[in-house]
């Protein structure tokens, strides 16, 4: 009861239900009390005989099959979703239902800090537990898929598909847990996280805010990319690239044996350089 609003408590003290609400998971499970909660508000339409206070999976269909009928009818927007985890007893979806049973009936909203999701599992327990006490990925399942699942699966792969979602949602929190608590996991930083992180400097900014102390213990002044200290000088350095330019007594020698060459049969060769002990040539075409 303590998952439950104020506002919706009070509310449901004030309709004088047959069954008082101790724990909702259970009390809501087979519908018996949401139909009592609409016959105060449709008293010609609901009628109470038509629906059993049992708690077989049996009983739980029957109710919840004539209600979402006249949930359609109604137009009331009770997700499918919650109605289904009501059923199988997940954690806080039947504090979900009540509340949007209480918004539709009043017309009033519910205030809470933070919004519900319809992700019914066990996550947020488990993360209040210490790390030896969670569960491994076989609890997960046996937690978070219910016996009556089972049995009310429509087939195979609907049960598998819920199965894995179970597994993957259970696999990111193992993962979360590892970031958490690496030496626990024997996890080693990578070159990246060790590698010392440099700050960025702004132009403009006083140099004694963004000093930084060296190895030897001296303070070394930072240089800005935007300006160039009067201290730093700069040499020209020529690169003479070898085989790149050749020389003009070759090209005439070249020049002169093609004019000798009679019968066209000359295929000249200009050497551009050596690399790795192979020499590179350029073959001159007529």
């Amino acid at each position: 009861m303590n998952a439950l609003p104020r506002e919706v408590l009070k509310w449901l003290q004030s309709l004088d239900l047959s069954i008082s609400v101790k724990n909702p998971k259970w009390d809501f499970s087979n519908g018996y009390l949401v139909a009592e909660i609409l016959s105060w508000y449709h008293p010609k339409e609901i009628k109470m005989h038509s629906y059993n206070n049992g708690t077989s999976i049996q009983s739980k269909i029957l109710n919840w099959d004539l209600l979402e009928t006249f949930f359609k009818n109604k137009n009331y927007t009770i997700d499918g979703d919650v109605i289904e985890g009501t059923i199988h007893c997940k954690s806080a979806a039947a504090e979900v239902l009540v509340e949007q049973l209480y918004t539709t009936l009043t017309n009033r909203p519910t205030y809470r800090l933070t919004p519900r999701t319809h992700t019914f599992n066990d996550l947020s327990y488990q993360s209040k537990l210490p790390l030896h006490a969670r569960a491994t990925t076989s609890t997960a399942i046996k937690n978070n898929l219910a016996n009556t699942e089972l049995e009310t699966g429509p087939d195979t792969n609907h049960l598998c598909n819920k199965t894995q979602q179970i597994i993957s949602l259970h696999l990111q929190h193992k993962q979360h847990q590892r970031i958490q608590d690496p030496d626990r996991f024997g996890i080693k930083p990578t070159l990246g996280e060790l590698r010392p992180k440099a700050n960025k400097i702004v132009a403009g900014h006083d140099c004694r805010a963004n000093c930084q102390v060296s190895s030897s213990g001296r303070k070394s002044r930072p240089v800005s990319a935007n300006k160039i200290p009067e201290n730093v000088q700069f040499a020209e350095i020529s690169v003479k690239q070898l085989g790149r330019d050749v020389p003009a007594h070759k090209m005439a020698q070249l020049q002169d044996n093609l004019d000798n060459d009679m019968y066209g049969t000359y295929q000249p060769t200009i050497a551009l350089g050596e690399t790795n002990g192979f020499t590179a040539v350029a073959q001159h075409t007529r």
